[in-house]
């Protein structure tokens, strides 16, 4: 019986060890941080189904392509602020600018008009998806099978992408704690999102500002 047993829990072993291998191979791209998976999703001929997302903790700003002159603005608005809170905001917003702008010359070549494949993405590890999709006027892409359950900062996350009306409802986000500016000026969106645990929010200011449902928000929204 024993032989048995462990007979059986060789071939599982095996079993497991062959699955991981296929699922790994299953990919061509496996980006170690934010850094490598910018470069991959700013080639388009990149598929974005290619890539293994599964290591990856930071999205911020990742397919917010601005011009380097705009980081400056950010950072001049700081100036004109006297609120603690809101001069921390423009810091960071100003730093992930950074991070993500390219010359003004290059913004054309490496804009994305495709996003497909995008719905298998791994997104478990992520923490940080703030700007993520932020004035990419042409996405659209279903995103309701994402596991965003670690996902703290959504803040601006869909800000300016005016075409994007997908479903959301079935997201945990139960860790987030900024939603502000989340679908600011995101003008197709209209999805219903009573069902969200938003009981760890600490900011949703302005998150629907000029968007679709903003006479009509979720129940649990607290306003500007």
């Amino acid at each position: 019986m024993q032989k048995v047993l462990k007979t059986i829990s060789i071939v599982s072993l095996l079993g497991i060890s062959t699955l991981t291998h296929i699922y790994a191979n299953t990919f061509k791209y496996h980006p170690k941080n934010k850094q490598e998976l910018l470069k991959l999703i700013r080639d388009n001929n990149v598929y974005l189904g290619d890539i293994d997302t599964s290591k990856i903790t930071d999205m911020s700003g990742l397919f917010w392509v601005v011009p380097k002159y705009q980081c400056e603005i950010i950072a001049n608005n700081k100036e004109k602020i006297s609120d603690e809170q809101e001069i921390a905001r423009i810091e960071r917003d100003y730093q992930i600018c950074l991070e993500v702008s390219v010359q003004e010359a290059e913004l054309e070549k490496i804009k994305r008009e495709d996003f497909s494949g995008i719905e298998k993405w791994n997104v478990s590890n992520v923490k940080d998806m703030s700007y993520m999709f932020a004035y990419t006027t042409s996405f659209n892409q279903p995103l309701d099978s994402w596991n965003v359950s670690k996902v703290k900062d959504m803040n601006s996350m869909f800000a300016g992408a005016e075409s994007f009306n997908q479903p959301l409802d079935s997201w945990n986000v139960s860790k987030v704690k900024d939603m502000s500016y989340m679908f600011a000026g995101a003008e197709s969106f209209n999805q219903p999102l009573n069902s969200w645990n938003v009981s760890n929010v600490k900011d949703m200011s302005y998150m629907f500002y000029s968007s679709s449902i903003e006479d009509n928000p979720p129940k649990w929204y607290k306003g500007n």
